[in-house]
């Protein structure tokens, strides 16, 4: 298992961190490695809520399924993405923090058959992903030109 953790601070309230990573619509503005991304079932984002995506990560791509497993308002959005090569359950929370919020993205990685011999390069690919994620959202959110 690859396990990933990456924080930042933005200066933003809470809620409007928390509102802009709930929407769905604007994963593909801040996912790293994402390439195509569906939202399948209509209303908010809550427990239950699907997706398809598809990821890029190194020469590897990956067609999968995502589904919300956790929806805390205003606080965390946990979700299990799977395909036949990986399983990443993610967690995603917002908190308050001096004059705005601590973001914390969160992912075990479990990778599957052939994917199990890559896992050294995929941890490396991975974790810069959930780096650039984290200060992708930060810059969004702040205003700052990436």
């Amino acid at each position: 298992m690859i396990q990933l953790l990456e924080s930042r601070t933005i200066a933003r309230s809470p809620g409007e961190v928390f509102a802009f990573l709930a929407d769905l619509n604007n994963f593909p503005k801040w996912r790293a490695n994402l390439v195509s991304f569906t939202i399948l079932t209509e209303g908010p984002t809550g427990v239950g809520t699907r997706c398809t995506e598809v990821v890029q990560v190194g020469p590897m791509r990956a067609t999968g399924t995502c589904d919300v497993t956790e929806f805390s308002t205003g606080r965390t959005l946990a979700f299990t993405a799977t395909s036949a090569t990986i399983v990443y359950a993610g967690r995603i929370v917002v908190e308050p923090w001096e004059k705005g919020a601590r973001l914390t993205l969160s992912g075990d990685v479990h990778p599957r058959g052939p994917m199990k011999l890559m896992q050294p390069v995929l941890k490396r690919k991975l974790e810069s992903g959930i780096q650039k994620e984290a200060s992708a959202v930060k810059e969004l959110l702040e205003g700052h030109v990436a």
